[in-house]
This record gives structure tokens, C-alpha cells and sequence, in this order.
């Protein structure tokens, strides 16, 4: 059965430290922001690409946030039935402080 795609799954951490809500999906990606479950601050992203071979897996989360809680949610979010794919690479990189959001016009000139 497919997984509700609202819906974080459950991990094998109990409690959670962290839940996450998708901002965006394409057919073979998915994109997520990171929130803690204490206070409701944003604490990260992760991105997740599957191209049929492979699952990479890239997360940055605030400096303490648990890297075997995100790797349970990659394994959550793609799990051997949901996948071609025959191996999971996982890259998790930690802020200590809040990163800078840097905005960009894409707008041409003309």
C-alpha cells in the first residue's frame, strides 16, 4: 500500500525529536522541511531523489538533531517496496547557527 503522502512515517525513534512537511514532489523526488517537535522550530531540510539505481539522500539539520533519525526517515519515505532502486546514499551535513536565506531574481532582462 502505498504511504499517505501528508503524513510523516513513523520512525524507530520513539519520541520523535522532529516531524517533517513536504513542500514540494516531483515524480522521482521529494523535497522536505524539518521541524522540531519541542518548540516548532525549523531545524532542516531534506531532499530526496530517487533515479531508479540509486536513492540519494541530502539533509542539513541544526548541530544535536539525530542522524539515525534521519536516516530511519529516508528509510521511511523509501522503502525497498517503493523503489527500483537497489542502494540508498544518505549525506546529512549539521549548522551550528540559523543559515541565511539568500534570495534571487530570475527574472530575465531581456
Amino acid at each position: 500500500m502505498p504511504r499517505d503522502p501528508k503524513i510523516t512515517p513513523i520512525t524507530r525513534h520513539e519520541p520523535r525529536t522532529f516531524y517533517a512537511t513536504r513542500t514540494t514532489r516531483t515524480k522521482s523526488s521529494e523535497v522536505w522541511d524539518l521541524w522540531a517537535v519541542e518548540d516548532g522550530r525549523r531545524i532542516g531540510f531534506l531532499s530526496i531523489v530517487d533515479d531508479a539505481n540509486v536513492v540519494y539522500a541530502l539533509a542539513t539539520v541544526k548541530k544535536g538533531t539525530s542522524h539515525d533519525e534521519v536516516a530511519d526517515l529516508v528509510d521511511g519515505f523509501f522503502p525497498p517496496s517503493s523503489t527500483d532502486a537497489t542502494m540508498r546514499e544518505i549525506v546529512i551535513s549539521d549548522y551550528e547557527t540559523d543559515p541565511a536565506v539568500v534570495e534571487s531574481d530570475l527574472a530575465s532582462d531581456g
